[in-house]
């Protein structure tokens, strides 16, 4: 089994865990990379990326990146790092002789509220409601042994790759959308214009997700939650572990065969892709949390950025949907129209920047305010 060999102690059950920089570098990561996901359906919130008719050099090339180190492994990273905050919240809780039970759910329920407003009044593809509920669920299994911790984990992430799977065997054809069709310029339409109609809008697909996630992604992300309680407990947020190469090297093996899917001919190829990606996506997103743990060595003045925007997650994430919400629907609609996959990957990049450099701003005047 890896180990850590970072100097860090491996925190212990109601043991005070003082604020690690390697977590909050790794949270500024997730949450920046998670933006390189929502925003293609910042817009019309119906659909992801919808290609033209005739795929431009940018849609090839961005679709590649996409499937090889972007899909799913921020949300995967973040998720790792959700339980793992869950878990120093306990801690943190029960060493000031606090109600850690009654302390941590009452955070889960608010997180809940705030998520439910958030995809309701701005962007239906909200995480945090989700997060509150499967927080809900591994209460239970917080201070299980690390072995029969791993275990769970696993066994969670297995049922929730199983459902993925059978619902991709489903032989329900559906036809591309592309951009200019009718089908698309309908729902162009409804996605910028009048509010009402986006809140109803919302509103449906909000409850839709609800009703679906207790089947589908309730048991990969809380499975992904355990994984992170497991690997903060085995110390990979301390420091560097040994053989982590492996990680890369396998993700990428599997996006390649997945994005080699995501272009056959027949549905159920295309239904496996999304399947084997997620697959994929766990792998990636340990390489990175090492890569990044690696560079920052716990140290506050490493990867500073980074570790500012961790620090404010909650508040760049609604803040990205506000920023893309206001800009696709309201600002400039018309991007939609014509912006090709590298297109919004690059705005991607220059609202990360942005958002690095937002971060320490705040943080510095919010130090001195003090």
């Amino acid at each position: 089994m890896l180990t850590a060999t970072g100097s860090a102690i491996t925190p212990q059950p109601h043991q005070a865990v003082a604020r690690i920089a390697n977590i909050d570098a790794v949270r500024g990561l997730a949450v920046l990379g998670i933006f390189f996901l929502n925003i293609f359906s910042m817009g019309i919130s119906s659909y992801e990326y919808v290609p033209t008719v005739t795929a431009t050099v940018g849609d090839s090339f961005g679709q590649a990146l996409y499937y090889l180190l972007l899909r799913d492994r921020f949300i995967t990273l973040f998720s790792i790092l959700f339980g793992a905050g869950l878990y120093i919240q306990w801690q943190n809780f029960s060493a000031q002789g606090l109600d850690a039970r009654a302390k941590v759910k009452s955070r889960l329920y608010w997180l809940m509220l705030f998520g439910l407003l958030h995809g309701l009044l701005l962007w239906p593809g909200d995480i945090l409601l989700s997060y509150g509920l499967c927080g809900l669920l591994l209460w239970r299994y917080r201070q299980l042994p690390v072995a029969e911790l791993l275990r769970k984990a696993q066994l969670f992430i297995a049922i929730g790759l199983l459902v993925m799977l059978l619902m991709a065997l489903i032989p329900i054809e559906v036809s591309p959308m592309v951009r200019g069709s009718p089908e698309y310029m309908a729902e162009y339409r409804l996605w910028t214009g009048d509010y009402g109609v986006q809140l109803q809008q919302q509103l449906h697909t909000v409850v839709i997700s609800l009703l679906v996630f207790p089947m589908t992604y309730l048991w990969i992300l809380s499975g992904l939650m355990l994984l992170g309680i497991y690997l903060l407990r085995q110390g990979w947020f301390n420091g560097p572990v040994s053989r982590v190469g492996y990680l890369f090297w396998g993700s990428l093996l599997l996006s390649l065969l997945a994005y080699s899917c995501s272009y056959g001919h027949s549905q159920l190829l295309q239904n496996l892709a999304l399947v084997i990606v997620v697959i994929a996506a766990i792998p990636m997103a340990l390489w990175f949390l090492q890569l990044i743990v690696r560079y920052c060595g716990n140290q506050p003045q490493r990867l500073k950025s980074l570790q500012a925007v961790g620090r404010v997650a909650l508040t760049l994430y609604i803040l990205q949907s506000v920023v893309g919400v206001s800009l696709f629907r309201h600002i400039a609609p018309e991007l939609l129209l014509t912006m090709d996959f590298m297109d919004y990957l690059l705005l991607a990049v220059i609202w990360s920047a942005i958002q690095l450099a937002l971060a320490r701003c705040y943080l510095h005047f919010l130090s001195k305010a003090r």
